[in-house]
């Protein structure tokens, strides 16, 4: 207890009498003890059930709150019978209201007595009129004292536990005191050691397998256990990143994969449209080369596997004239026809035209919003 306990005055009943007679709301916390408290949060009680709110289940429970509803307020100055007990958690007021009912007060350090249960008369019988008959009736003789054990050894078999340490299981080793003991002491840690000691089946009939050796080192262990120790390099997986055509990417993942796409070595792309038969009148066709020797001039009958690859050299029909071309427009070229392929994988239902003019137009307002 942090605090000492003092008796219970009639204004302290009276305040809790004024909120129960009758009651109208929930109490005010303060005046609630905290097991009570805790009653009403755990079993979410409302003032609504006054039978359940104010007492604790018990077989006069309906009667002693049907008592306490229908009381009229008892006059200030109006003195009220008090008795107490005590116990290991709680120190209880029993406060005598009418001749037939008593209320239930539960002391607290922080806010003195607070109201716990609603009671039939009489008082109990462990019940004192003073705290300090209740304190002195509640002692630590009223629990029964601890058994206490005492073992004895003899000296000799202390000494005998130590010299036969790491001695095996060889009866010469043993010294002569720990023979001389008496076999009805050490029957049961005889009994339990027959059973560490079994190998096999456990069939009689049957002999049991000498105990194996353990073999160290790694190889040791690959034969025992028959695994096969393979590096972890050999299970290194290329993780690619799944691509789910009903959900288009996150503009991170779209830059990535567009920039994994230009950088393949060797990779031809295939035209930025399917239909071969159709052409577009704002695209120029592409210029024709032809193959010719770097030796020789250029000739109708020549045929590339004459000579070897290095020979060659690349010739505009159209256009003799060497022209430079700026790599930034290939790359450019290749990104927008890959970003037409991604864009086109989750539009099956419209016709190939419809989705080339859909994206020449929304890449041009695109552009014009720059």
């Amino acid at each position: 207890m942090s605090a000492q306990p003092r008796e219970i005055t009639a204004a302290s009943v009276q305040v809790v009498l004024a909120h129960l007679c009758p009651l109208i709301g929930p109490l005010p916390p303060h005046l609630v003890s905290r097991p009570l408290l805790q009653r009403h949060h755990f079993l979410a009680l409302s003032p609504d059930s006054a039978e359940e709110y104010l007492a604790w289940p018990s077989p006069d429970r309906s009667r002693a709150v049907h008592l306490l509803q229908s009381l009229q307020l008892p006059s200030h100055d109006q003195p009220f019978s008090v008795q107490y007990t005590a116990d290991a958690e709680h120190i209880t007021a029993h406060v005598r209201i009418t001749p037939n009912l008593r209320l239930l007060f539960l002391w607290d350090p922080r806010n003195t007595w607070q109201y716990h249960n609603a009671a039939l008369m009489p008082f109990p019988s462990n019940s004192y009129t003073t705290l300090s008959d209740a304190f002195a009736a509640y002692s630590a003789d009223d629990f029964l004292p601890e058994q206490g054990f005492n073992l004895k050894v003899a000296v000799e078999d202390d000494d005998s536990y130590w010299n036969a340490y790491g001695g095996g299981d060889d009866d010469d080793h043993l010294p002569a005191s720990g023979k001389s003991q008496d076999s009805s002491l050490n029957s049961e840690d005889a009994y339990w050691a027959q059973y560490s000691s079994v190998q096999g089946s456990g069939d009689s009939t049957m002999p049991s397998p000498l105990p194996t050796k353990k073999k160290f080192g790694q190889d040791a262990d690959a034969v025992q256990t028959g695994r096969i120790i393979v590096p972890s390099d050999d299970f290194r997986i290329n993780h690619v990143e799944p691509y789910n055509p009903l959900e288009p990417p996150a503009p991170s993942s779209l830059a990535r994969r567009l920039a994994e796409l230009a950088n393949e070595p060797g990779a031809s792309s295939p035209p930025l449209f399917d239909d071969s038969t159709t052409t577009d009148s704002n695209t120029a066709s592409p210029q024709l080369t032809e193959a010719v020797p770097a030796n020789e001039e250029r000739s109708p009958s020549f045929s590339p596997q004459q000579q070897p690859a290095e020979s060659f050299v690349v010739v505009d029909v159209q256009d003799p004239v060497d022209t430079t071309v700026d790599p930034s427009q290939d790359v450019l070229r290749e990104n927008l026809k890959n970003l037409y392929r991604l864009w086109k994988l989750g539009r099956h239902d419209n016709s190939v035209e419809e989705d080339k003019d859909l994206f020449l137009t929304i890449a041009k307002q695109a552009v014009e919003e720059l």
